[in-house]
């Protein structure tokens, strides 16, 4: 059974009916371009209407190339979220500690990431899972959006409506549940066999729980642009093709192409009258044509001279120039070798068009992971900052000095979460950091009483040692 939706649900009436049926022709529109996006992504896209340049024996041949997959891969690299911390730098309550862990949060974040930057878009949403049958209370789950879509409310800047989509776990992706979800509700609907029914309905407040993550959105495009983007695939396709001819070139033409003077049609037949294939006598090392029998002449035996590779490989770094210029990415990446390779200052701008883009899907992004953790909390949610790792990615020497220099003229202090965000410290390294100023301050805090309690015995102490010398003179004194 092929991916797809049932054209009525029992039990959906009225504006559900409408929205279910938009959301599901919507979802299905976009599918074609979001599966072709996705075959280029796994270097399985397949080329039309080369078969002018290919001759039958390399049909079979098969040349993958991988740039699209590097283009998501080098930004998604730079939109990694470290962990998840308070506002004030408290530490994170355990209801927050326990939704990250039951919904591998962070490893759901990277994937999320990678499916927005190749189908524009995912989606993920907050849903309520089986307590009973071993599920997390609250489940984090993320769309992709060959399985969701959406109806964007500009005004409120959030989705309006959605139709998620789980599917079985099989090379059919088969649909088992749908949520369809409004301002007004979430309608969970499963299949029954051959039929779908509502298991359950309930009702919403405020935004719905499912939020957007959209690379490069804007107001024509709330939904975003995919990093695999049309440049991106024509410029990969004639990499393929460049690659096609220099194959066919290295096997086929790489002997030299020979002439022959003096010969006739009946030298290059087989015994049952079918002629030699072309590349076969390109191929034969030894070339044997006996005299003409007709008028004894032999036949004249020329070479020409050996094609040269050197178009594929200009057209090959020509080519990989276009895909890097149209990715942000610097020609280095691409993996073709240049006579003048990239000058620092060329790699230092591509770097930063990259984290340009990264900080910009960070911004985005950020909005709405908060947005449906907050959703997931419900009455314990408490103000949270998400911790981006630096996307300039500067080495530790770096940025240990950038932050010595500033904690040295008095701008930050040591122990501040500022410093630490720049020295990229993940979740556990700052959690001991913690650990270890408490007990620190703990300890001189005892020093602390134990010096003020030592100065007031001392001054006790010191009080009656001077009260008992007066009296002892006193008494001298009255005595003489």
């Amino acid at each position: 059974m092929s991916f797809s939706l049932p054209e009525n649900i029992k039990g959906l009436d009225g504006d559900d009916k409408l929205t279910y049926r938009q959301l599901k022709a919507r979802l299905m529109k976009k599918r074609t371009r979001n599966k072709e996006r996705n075959a280029y992504y796994d270097g399985k896209n397949e080329l039309h209407d080369i078969g002018y340049s290919l001759p039958p024996v390399a049909t079979d041949i098969s040349v993958v190339v991988g740039w699209p997959e590097k283009a998501v891969e080098v930004l998604a690299n730079r939109i990694v979220v470290d962990g998840l911390r308070t506002t004030d730098g408290s530490k994170l309550p355990d209801v927050v500690e326990k939704l990250i862990a039951d919904n591998a949060l962070f490893e759901s974040m990277s994937q999320a990431h990678k499916s927005a930057l190749v189908n524009s878009c995912a989606f993920v949403a907050c849903l309520q899972g089986d307590v009973e049958d071993g599920e997390p209370e609250k489940i984090i789950e993320v769309f992709t959006a060959d399985h969701a879509s959406g109806i964007w409310d500009a005004r409120r800047h959030g989705l309006e409506a959605a139709l998620l989509v789980e599917v079985a776990d099989d090379d059919q992706e088969t649909p088992q549940v749908l949520y369809l979800m409004t301002y007004e509700h979430t309608v969970v609907i499963e299949r029954s066999g051959r039929s779908w029914a509502i298991q359950s309905d309930k009702a919403n407040v405020g935004r719905i729980p499912c939020e957007l993550l959209a690379y490069r959105p804007d107001d024509k495009r709330p939904f975003g642009r995919s990093r695999i983007s049309r440049a991106v695939m024509s410029y990969t396709d004639s990499a393929v093709r460049t690659f096609l001819r220099s194959e066919l070139q290295a096997d086929l033409y790489s002997v030299g192409s020979r002439y022959l003077l003096g010969a006739s049609k009946s030298m290059f037949e087989a015994p049952n009258g079918q002629v030699m294939p072309k590349w076969k006598l390109l191929l034969d090392s030894v070339l044997v044509i006996p005299d003409n029998p007709q008028t004894g002449k032999r036949v004249d035996v020329g070479q020409f001279q050996q094609a040269s590779f050197q178009p594929h490989i200009d057209q090959l770094r020509n080519t990989a120039s276009l895909f890097a210029a149209a990715t942000s990415m610097p020609p280095d990446e691409m993996g073709v070798l240049t006579d003048n390779p990239s000058s620092a200052e060329a790699i230092d701008k591509a770097q930063k068009e990259l984290c340009l883009l990264a900080e910009s899907c960070q911004s985005s992004f950020s909005l709405a992971w908060l947005n449906i953790i907050r959703k997931a909390l419900g009455k314990d949610a408490v103000e949270l900052v998400l911790q981006w790792r630096n996307p300039a990615t500067p080495s530790r020497a770096a940025s240990a000095d950038a932050a010595v220099k500033l904690v040295s003229a008095g701008v930050l202090p040591a122990d501040s979460e500022v410093v630490y965000d720049m020295l990229d410290l993940n979740d556990d390294q700052r959690r001991s950091l913690r650990v270890y100023q408490q007990k620190k301050q703990a300890q001189e805090a005892v020093a602390q009483l134990r010096a003020a309690l030592s100065q007031t015995t001392g001054g006790v102490n010191n009080g009656i040692v001077q009260g008992n010398t007066s009296a002892s003179e006193s008494r001298v004194h009255e005595a003489s």
